[in-house]
């Protein structure tokens, strides 16, 4: 068995900076809609371009009934936007299309048994955002890491790592898929996947228990 690596990886190519999304936040159990997909069926989680208010992320983490694996991801998601915000960086949003990314190579690695940013088929991070429908553009990047087996653990070491620190820390970066797989044989397998939007290629779409359409199209 080769023995478990760690790394990240940046890809930002400066040729082109696209502006950053303004998507209004809807107040609604975006995750805990995500977490009973899963359950089902991870490949078939819906996507969205749009994040819930920390009053919801709160009210989900209260729920005894929310899948463990999701709480991770939650708990990590606004670990890293607490980071940016301490740093002074606008918050990142989540994107259904980058959590399925993630998720589909924290999975890949536990099957694997390794930890590296190929997939098993030779898939890039780039490739695997593409897959899931996310528009191509000059800024992204993904943060691995296995064997830590909590949030503030990967966290930790993501923060004094140079290389992923800047990932989490990009100016340029608006969205985020955070994918965690419990399934690996050292710890958990983490995934982050950071991408950035312009307004014009990453329209809003919404979660299962999402407000109406009509409310959205009112929202400022």
């Amino acid at each position: 068995m080769p023995p478990i690596q760690r790394r990240g990886e940046m890809q930002p190519d400066k040729r082109s900076r696209p502006a950053h999304v303004t998507v209004a936040y809807l107040a609604c159990a975006v995750l805990f809609a995500l977490g009973a997909a899963r359950a089902a069926h991870a490949e078939s989680d819906p996507v969205s371009q749009t994040s819930p208010t920390a009053d919801g992320l709160d009210a989900l983490l209260a729920r005894p009934d929310l899948d463990p694996t999701v709480r991770m991801e939650i708990e990590l998601f606004k670990a890293i936007n607490q980071k940016r915000a301490e740093a002074g960086l606008s918050p990142l949003q989540l994107d259904g299309r980058l959590v399925a990314a993630a998720r589909e190579h924290s999975k890949d690695m536990a099957a694997a048994r390794r930890c590296r940013h190929a997939g098993r088929d030779g898939s890039t991070s780039r490739v695997r955002i593409r897959r899931q429908g996310y528009p191509h553009n000059n800024w992204a990047g993904e943060n691995i890491i296995c064997s830590r087996r909590t949030v503030e653990a990967a966290l930790t070491w993501w923060m004094r790592s140079a290389p992923h620190r800047r990932n989490i820390l990009h100016r340029h970066f608006t969205h985020i898929g955070v994918g965690v797989d419990p399934s690996g044989p050292y710890g958990p397998m983490w995934t982050l996947n950071f991408a950035a939007g312009a307004a014009d290629t990453v329209p809003p779409v919404l979660w299962a228990g999402a407000p109406p359409a009509a409310a959205v199209a009112a929202a400022p």
